[in-house]
């Protein structure tokens, strides 16, 4: 059994920053298109393409937050109930 004691707080709020903000590319690009349609006036479609700017962005930085707070409040949570426990296996040598 391996034990995953800590977390670096940086690189994996770097990976959540990444990820949220495809994730938010990709709804900009979906509440841009609604908005285009020309059917709805109100809340997010009346962003229209700012979404494309503006949801990659919010949610980087939403994502960023969240990696990080993940990573300290692991870091602080396993010092007291443990640590998460990984059964590795070995791979054959060629």
């Amino acid at each position: 059994m391996v034990k995953l004691k800590k977390i670096s707080a940086m690189p994996l709020a770097k990976i959540f920053c990444v990820l949220h903000a495809f994730v938010g590319l990709i709804l900009g690009l979906i509440v841009t298109l609604g908005s285009l349609s020309g059917q709805a006036d109100d809340g997010f479609w009346a962003l229209g393409p700012w979404a494309l700017l503006l949801f990659p962005i919010v949610n980087s930085a939403l994502g960023f937050l969240t990696g990080l707070s993940l990573a300290w409040g692991y870091n602080w949570l396993s010092k007291w109930l443990g640590a998460i426990e990984f059964e590795i296996e070995e791979p054959l040598q060629a």
